[in-house]
């Protein structure tokens, strides 16, 4: 089996190599990552590979993982790397609400041109199945927990742009016939998490830091936090989905607040001998959903997954990956 990851080098990309590359059957892994938020750092602590700087220099290679400098607005190429490919699994993305607010043409750009871009390319090359990451920003405010069926109505560029790719993933599957699977990541975290944005990665670096831990508003906003070593096991599971169009809730659905989150936080901390942790308050952010977590029961019952790794044993497994120097 040979897999494509698009940003295979970032958060999730880099989870998903590492357990990929415990499967027997996959035998080929091909990354394509424009670099402008990650590097191969993380992939360096695990296995070695082949690099190609550029599209240009790219050579058939019998290496079992190949990285590839390259941009996912570039059409030709997506065209042409996506040949003898049997899956591919589309994790690049301008990701994160701030950011698509600050600017939603990339946002545009990337998540809506360059989904379109390989989807296109795995119709054309007869590719087994496309994965598509999605998120829960497509719903907005809805009130939850979020189901597969709810209407969707994004409040944020990036809401929108995620759900302009799971609409064309579902036209292609309808009208040309590509298996495309639609996951919708609760909020994931985990190792191989220092260059994130994301609230989990930069509380825990902040305390590392000695700095105060912002809370945008009140704190009793809510998240699904997912470890990525279950999100990681939803999308191998999801390459064996025979099915023309699945859409799925990767979650826990448990609902925990930013002021929960602290508190065990704190709790994981202690246990470093960490207790002086400082609290700073700003202003609530335009965009963001008061509550948001999603049921898993559909990816339960249909693929017979579910997570494994409960909010507090997550924890300490990240802080413990960033005490030991990975930052």
């Amino acid at each position: 089996m040979k897999i494509l990851i698009t940003g295979g080098l970032g958060f999730i990309g880099s989870n998903l190599t590492e357990y990929l590359l415990t499967k027997t059957n996959v035998k080929k892994i091909i990354i394509i990552d424009n670099f402008s938020q990650n590097t191969t750092k993380y992939l360096k602590s695990f296995i070695k590979f082949k690099y190609f700087y550029s599209p240009a220099v790219y050579i058939k290679s019998n290496a079992k993982v190949q990285v590839i400098r390259a941009n996912i607005k570039n059409n030709q190429f997506a065209s042409t790397i996506t040949k003898n490919i049997d899956y591919v699994i589309h994790l690049a993305a301008e990701s994160g609400v701030d950011a698509s607010i600050n600017n939603p043409r990339d946002s545009f750009e990337n998540n809506v041109i360059g989904t379109f871009n390989y989807l296109n390319a795995s119709k054309i090359n007869k590719v087994k199945g496309f994965i598509f990451p999605s998120s829960g920003a497509v719903f907005g405010d809805i009130k939850p927990p979020m189901h597969e069926k709810l209407p969707r109505i994004p409040i944020s560029p990036y809401g929108s742009s995620k759900l302009s790719g799971e609409t064309f993933c579902e036209t292609f599957s309808n009208i040309f016939k590509l298996n495309t699977t639609i996951l919708r990541f609760s909020n994931a975290y985990g190792n191989y998490s220092s260059h994130k944005k994301s609230v989990i990665a930069k509380f825990i670096q902040n305390i590392i830091k000695n700095n105060p831990l912002v809370i945008n508003g009140d704190g009793k906003h809510t998240r699904d936090f997912i470890h990525v070593e279950d999100i990681c096991s939803a999308i191998y599971k999801s390459i064996k989905n025979k099915e023309r169009l699945q859409i799925y809730n990767v979650a826990t659905g448990h609902e925990t607040s930013i002021n929960k989150l602290i508190i065990l936080l704190k709790k994981v901390f202690k246990n470093h001998n960490k207790t002086n942790i400082k609290i700073k308050h700003n202003k609530a952010r335009i965009g963001d959903m008061r509550r948001n977590f999603s049921s898993p029961r559909k990816i339960k019952k249909e693929l017979q997954w579910k997570p494994k790794i409960n909010l507090y044993e997550g924890l300490s497994k990240t802080v413990q990956w960033y005490l030991g120097g990975n930052k």
